[in-house]
């Protein structure tokens, strides 16, 4: 009996190990996989994202409109009017926000559906460039992978400038340069206070909302919003003297 019982514990204890081993190689193949997507980004980026092709999918006949400018062409307005409006700790977080996580469960829960997903910018554009957009566990966890590879290997800079590049700012619409000419008939470098605000302000719902909409009142809520993280109240009496400038 003795001797049945240690040879299941042998047999069990290679089964073990074997099932460890292959988890283990399956984890570095997978890591190593995310981390040469990200790699590749230091130098080069892509012609498209993953949510441009997913969007062209659905409608083929759809004309993306898309320009690549780089950071240092792009109005220092609209980088922290972006970063006021879809995540103010940016510069502080490792990709991913504990606090915004828990606050967007706790909104969750209290209003018994999904409307706040707490993700960070980085989570964002790992989701744009690579992701499909079906809600999943495997893919919040790729998400998360991907932002924690990239805020390491690429840097908050490049983030940013991703981001400002490859965000949705109308149907078809993406990037910053692109939504300046729609919009204000201008580069992204020329953006003033105001417009940088409006078009930070639309990134929540790109789809349903103009820069200008006046009468809205989530634009409004939103630019309110934005202008606070930018000025916080010991700066206010800056906030009037700044809004309205053409030329950053």
């Amino acid at each position: 009996m003795l001797r049945v019982v240690l040879l299941l514990f042998i047999l069990y204890s290679i089964a073990f190990s074997l099932a460890c081993t292959w988890g283990a190689w399956k984890v570095y193949s997978y890591g190593n996989a995310i981390l040469q997507e990200v790699e590749i980004l230091k130098y080069s980026q892509p012609e498209r994202s993953a949510f441009m092709d997913s969007l062209h999918k659905v409608s083929p006949k759809l004309n993306i409109k898309h320009r690549f400018v780089p950071l240092d062409s792009i109005s220092p307005y609209l980088q922290k009017a972006v970063v006021a409006g879809e995540d103010a700790g940016f510069y502080f977080h490792p990709g991913f926000d504990v606090r915004a996580i828990a606050e967007a469960l706790d909104a969750n829960q209290k209003r018994k559906k999904t409307m706040f997903g707490g993700s960070t910018l980085t989570q964002q554009l790992a989701k744009n460039l690579f992701l499909s957009p079906q809600r999943s566990w495997e893919r919040k966890i790729k998400e998360l992978a991907y932002a924690v590879l990239m805020e390491r290997y690429l840097g908050k800079d490049r983030i940013l400038e991703l981001y400002l590049n490859y965000a949705q700012w109308g149907k078809n619409i993406f990037g910053c340069e692109t939504a300046s000419q729609h919009y204000y008939k201008k580069p992204c470098a020329k953006l003033t206070v105001d417009q940088s605000v409006n078009l930070a302000a639309m990134l929540a719902s790109p789809g349903r909302h103009h820069p200008e909409m006046r009468e809205s009142r989530f634009m409004r809520e939103r630019r309110n919003m934005i202008y606070r993280n930018m000025f916080p109240p010991k700066d206010s009496v800056l906030v009037d003297s700044l809004k309205g400038l053409t030329e950053p």
